[in-house]
């Protein structure tokens, strides 16, 4: 059997091998620090177990190792004195590094973890005994868990839900996210699993999950995303806001009620789901968010409406009418996201009979840049309004500048 693992290197003869090297490094500390205590080797071996089962808590082992030397040392001899706290103070040391060295071999080996999705060179072919996968997914090799967690989910096996479930607090962060992933993949009978995975103290679970969440497309998440934007970590906010856009207008009614959510950081995470979703009545309540309070969810809402496009313009204009700065300002910006596909109707509106709008579209003509308007930019300068001709000028000058 081919004992090669996601790296391309064989993990058992490099564990080996690593026993090897920190057990003679171990021996030649002991001696060299304290030739006179015959168990002190002995208890350096035992910490290279403890590294090796338990990473860098092997330092806890360290520190009782020393306490029960330093014990030794007073029950045979009396008060330690500094020899003695130096050979302890030498396990707790030689503990941590000796955990950490077994760490860190660990990610090298299963760095390949982290390319959610893509087999690792030399992986094996997917066994196709269902019962066996779902057996090695209680396998002491990360390695094994790791390779029939994608085979589970590749194949669509529903039975491997709670197994799978089950992993989603694997000790090793590549299995959590491919067990994450194969739940993505095995569809709405896997929601449940992946909506408890949303509350996990593991950043890095809770993502994965949203982003699992947005690929199901099942309404039943909408509730447990909306929840998750509010979530510490900018990162897992961003993804449950594209799941939610993922889900698309099942989530609309929902997100446009969080853009009146007294927390501004739902706020800005229904704007950017909105502007995945796209449609009226979320072109409508984006323009509204316009004029939020926060700064953040005002960006962000324009960026929205960027995302949304052309079919965003028709509802923008009307918004340069107003006499309220602000929301002027966020449409003007909305415009200048959307870009060219806005700039026929802009030059359009330079005719408008409200110098509000047409100083507002020759703003965002600014905006956008687009040469195309620079002729009717110059004919803005004879507008009859101050206000419209200070304007176009500015516009024009940004256009050269560009």
């Amino acid at each position: 059997m081919n004992s090669t693992g996601l790296s391309g290197e064989s993990p058992v003869w490099g564990r080996l091998a690593i026993i090897a090297l920190v057990t003679a490094l171990a021996l030649l500390l002991a001696l060299f620090f304290d030739t006179q205590v015959p168990y002190l080797p002995f208890f350096y071996l035992v910490l290279v177990l403890a590294a090796f089962w338990f990473k860098r808590r092997a330092v806890y082992a360290g520190i009782l190792l020393a306490a029960l030397h330093l014990a030794v040392e007073y029950t045979l001899s009396g008060p330690p004195g500094p020899g003695a706290f130096v050979s302890a103070g030498m396990l707790v040391v030689v503990g941590y590094l000796l955990g950490y060295l077994f760490e860190v071999s660990g990610r090298r080996r299963s760095g390949l973890h982290l390319r959610i999705g893509e087999p690792g060179p030399g992986a094996p072919a997917c066994d196709r005994d269902t019962r066996r996968l779902i057996a090695r997914l209680r396998s002491r090799d990360p390695e094994k868990r790791y390779q029939a967690a994608g085979c589970l989910g590749d194949a669509g096996v529903s039975a491997a839900i709670g197994p799978l479930a089950v992993l989603l607090h694997d000790p090793e962060s590549g299995v959590r996210w491919k067990a994450t992933e194969a739940l993505g993949k095995l569809g709405s009978p896997a929601v449940g699993p992946l909506i408890e995975s949303l509350q996990s103290e593991d950043v890095d679970a809770r993502w994965m999950a949203a982003v699992a969440l947005g690929d199901i497309g099942d309404p039943e998440a909408i509730p447990a995303l909306v929840e998750a934007l509010d979530d510490e970590d900018a990162y897992v906010r961003s993804r449950a806001a594209l799941a939610l856009g993922a889900i698309g207008e099942a989530a609309g009614e929902v997100l446009i009620a969080a853009l009146h959510n007294e927390d501004e950081r739902v706020r800005q995470g229904a704007a950017l789901a909105l502007g995945n979703i796209g449609g009226e009545s979320a072109v409508t309540a984006l323009i509204g968010a316009l004029r939020d309070p926060d700064e953040r969810v005002r960006q962000r809402a324009a960026g929205a409406l960027g995302d949304i496009g052309e079919p965003a313009v028709p509802f923008l204009l009307p918004a340069l009418r107003t006499d309220d700065e602000e929301l002027r300002s966020g449409a003007i910006a909305a415009l200048g996201r959307i870009g060219r596909p806005a700039v026929e109707t802009l030059i359009a509106a330079l005719d408008d009979g409200d110098w509000r709008l047409r100083a507002g579209a020759v703003s965002a003509l600014g905006e956008i840049g687009d040469p195309g308007s620079v002729d009717a930019l110059i004919e803005a300068l004879d507008d009859g309004r101050e206000e419209v001709r200070d304007t176009a000028r500015a516009a024009l000058g940004s256009i050269r500048k560009a």
